[in-house]
């Protein structure tokens, strides 16, 4: 008789998620090298979403697409949620994937679109630095000097 509660429970919460389309909406993170492999492959447009002092720090993504959360203070940038809401709606049908220092910003980001009905939306948690020096940067993957003052 449990069993069967339990069934029913998960089933009914089954059925009001796809309801509700979330089971189409779910953000996806992506392992540095699936996140490599793609964007190699021209599959995915990179949002880096860290300051520009990190970006010139480490270097940027090539081709990447550069919009600071924060200034170097780490001030909230009042302009971000626009300016990524304007590219994101210009960009609806490619695949989109968040990348910061380590993986807690770009995942902030990724949710919180993916949460206002955004498609195709992944975040890299191992960020370009890493939690343990293991990001982007340490792995040997492409990297250039920022065009930024």
């Amino acid at each position: 008789m449990v069993t069967k509660l339990y069934f029913r429970i998960i089933f009914l919460c089954f059925i009001l998620l796809s309801w509700n389309g979330y089971s189409e909406n779910i953000m996806k993170s992506l392992n540095l090298q699936e996140a490599h492999d793609s964007y190699k492959d021209d599959k995915i447009i990179i949002v880096d979403v860290r300051t520009k002092k990190e970006w010139k720090e480490t270097g940027i993504i090539p081709n990447s697409i550069l919009l600071n959360m924060h200034n170097d203070s780490y001030e909230e940038n009042k302009n971000f949620v626009n300016d990524l809401t304007a590219f994101l709606s210009k960009n609806l049908n490619e695949s989109i994937a968040f990348i910061c220092a380590s993986g807690s910003r770009s995942e902030l980001v990724a949710n919180y679109f993916t949460e206002k009905g955004y498609k195709n939306l992944s975040h890299i948690p191992d960020g370009i630095v890493g939690k343990n020096n293991d990001g982007w940067l340490f792995l040997g993957f492409p990297l250039k000097a920022p065009e930024i003052d």
